[in-house]
């Protein structure tokens, strides 16, 4: 695997300059969200760094990469291309960055989707993703920031909440994984709020 400094450096220059300031905010909250959590910083640390990494290559480039990476593109990928940079960035962190680790692959496949029975260290980049202080304010925000400090799975359940109705209201595709993702953690949710009752 590469350095982390050649990472940054290759990084930036395959990013657009918001994408990359983005990009180090969600570094810097994982990284913080890792220590309170117990989970590896380094994987966090790398995880972070690399969740766009595909973000910004054309359209055309992310069909013919996924084709070439044998990323399976399903019925809501084809239609939102865009949501692909997830699973296509874990192969390119595999392919471009020397990237081994699986856990730091998943946590960069399933940040825009999220899934049921996330890790720690996916839950953390799917936050950290969501809350990052260069973020403009929008409704929901400043209560996700607070629950990612509070319960993982509350601040899961909340953030699929808003992407969901978010996705709703501009009528765009929305991922299976989201969905079932929300009923995953809707459930844990309310096991939560109910055990919080009864203590």
């Amino acid at each position: 695997m590469l350095s982390f400094e050649t990472m940054e450096r290759k990084l930036q220059s395959a990013l657009s300059l918001p994408r990359y300031i983005h990009t180090m905010g969600v570094v810097k909250t994982a990284v913080k969200m890792a220590k309170k959590w117990g989970v590896d910083v380094d994987e966090a640390r790398v995880a972070a760094l690399l969740h766009d990494c595909a973000k910004d290559y054309p359209e055309e480039m992310k069909r013919r990469f996924c084709k070439e990476f044998h990323v399976p593109l399903d019925e809501t990928m084809q239609a939102c291309i865009d949501l692909c940079h997830g699973p296509l960035g874990a192969e390119v962190a595999k392919r471009e960055y020397g990237v081994t680790d699986e856990a730091v692959c998943d946590a960069i496949r399933y940040h825009t989707t999220g899934r049921p029975g996330m890790s720690d260290l996916e839950k953390i980049i799917f936050i950290a993703d969501y809350i990052e202080p260069n973020r403009k304010p929008f409704a929901g925000l400043e209560e996700g920031r607070a629950l990612a400090y509070e319960d993982l799975d509350l601040a899961m359940e909340q953030i699929l909440k808003d992407t969901i109705d978010y996705v709703k209201e501009r009528k765009r595709p929305l991922h299976h994984l989201s969905v079932e993702a929300y009923t995953y953690y809707h459930q844990k949710g309310k096991e939560i709020r109910k055990q919080n009752q009864e203590t």
